[in-house]
C-alpha cells in the first residue's frame, strides 16, 4: 500500500467518525467507498461530499470541520 492510499483511508476513517457513520467497504484501486450513516441518506450525502471536498483539496469549503 502506497502513501496515497493510506492518506485517502485516514480522511474516509475520520470524516466517517466524525459523521457518525460507518464504513461497509472500501475500494483502494477505484478509491470508492460505500458508507451507511444512522442519520440516512442525507446524512449520507453530507458526508460523502466532505470525503470529496477534502480529498479534491477544497480546504475553503464547509465540511473541512470534519477533519479538525
Amino acid at each position: 500500500m502506497v502513501q496515497e492510499d493510506l492518506n485517502f483511508l485516514q480522511v474516509v476513517s475520520i470524516v466517517t467518525s466524525r459523521f457518525g457513520c460507518t464504513i461497509d467497504s472500501v475500494d483502494i484501486e477505484g478509491r470508492c467507498v460505500s458508507i451507511t450513516c444512522p442519520g440516512g441518506k442525507e446524512q449520507e450525502m453530507e458526508c460523502a461530499t466532505a470525503i470529496g471536498d477534502i480529498i479534491e483539496g477544497k480546504h475553503d469549503s464547509a465540511n473541512i470541520w470534519a477533519l479538525s
